[in-house]
């Protein structure tokens, strides 16, 4: 299922002069933790499933979980994970203002296997840069 995910990143059209591109390195950071955990299953991990509902906070979430699978698999893994929320912080600022509120917090949301929450990420990604910004 990962080769599709990256087949259909990379055949998005490019965009054009005009708003800002959405950039493609937190999609590369991700397929990369993606392909270095495999179908790795321990555990499991808060997913949100509808980012038009508090953005920026849902996406946040995303970043604090992605701490978690840096702290279990290690450094190799960990710096991959902090470049990746890096990135994150940046498009959520980019694609979102404000925050709304009232916003669920994380643990309300259900909770999926690592594969999972990591495709679900790259899912919500898509979307948003979709809906937000042209593809670079």
């Amino acid at each position: 299922m990962w080769p599709l995910w990256i087949i259909l990143l990379l055949l998005r059209p490019s965009g054009g002069p005009g708003p800002p591109l959405c950039p493609r390195e937190p999609f590369y950071f991700l397929v990369a933790i993606m392909k270095m955990l495999g179908n790795k299953n321990d555990g499991t991990l808060y997913a949100p499933d509808d980012l038009s509902v508090c953005p920026a906070e849902t996406l946040g979430c995303f970043r604090l979980e992605l701490s978690v699978i840096a702290f279990e698999e290690g450094p190799s893994v960990g710096t991959v994970v902090f470049r990746l929320q890096r990135l994150l912080d940046a498009l959520g600022s980019q694609l979102w203002g404000t925050a709304q509120s009232p916003c669920p917090p994380c643990e309300e949301h259900p909770q999926r296997p690592v594969p999972l929450f990591l495709a679900k990420l790259l899912e919500l990604l898509q979307e948003a840069c979709a809906q937000h910004l042209p593809s670079s």
